[in-house]
């Protein structure tokens, strides 16, 4: 008897993300969220970076759904379309900062 096992893997997750983890897309300047286009990662190396969007390498002044890369920081892309700029950020959910009293956190 001969079985067939399927060896198609598709990853749809990333195992290092923390539980409960959604990546923060937020606007700026007036602009709307842009659903669907989530920063997987910011790479640096050298004077090069470079953004990993949806899976895919982009760097400055590269184009993605009409917009145009206009800075990859350390922890986030700004985006810009005319008069709209929109902000991907990476790791800002769940990071709490102590305030200067002790105890508390902001």
């Amino acid at each position: 008897m001969l079985s067939t096992l399927s060896t198609t893997a598709v990853a749809t997750e990333d195992p290092t993300r923390p539980y409960g983890w959604q990546p923060q897309v937020t606007a700026t300047a007036g602009g709307k969220p842009q659903k669907g286009l989530e920063l997987d990662q910011i790479i640096v190396f050298g004077e090069r970076r470079y953004a990993i969007i949806n899976g895919q390498r982009y760097q400055h002044h590269d184009e993605i759904r009409g917009f145009r890369i206009v800075a990859i920081e350390n922890q986030r892309v700004r985006l810009q379309n005319g008069q709209q700029e929109v902000e991907l950020t990476m790791y800002s959910r769940g990071i709490k900062r102590r305030s200067g009293q002790q105890g508390e956190i902001e």
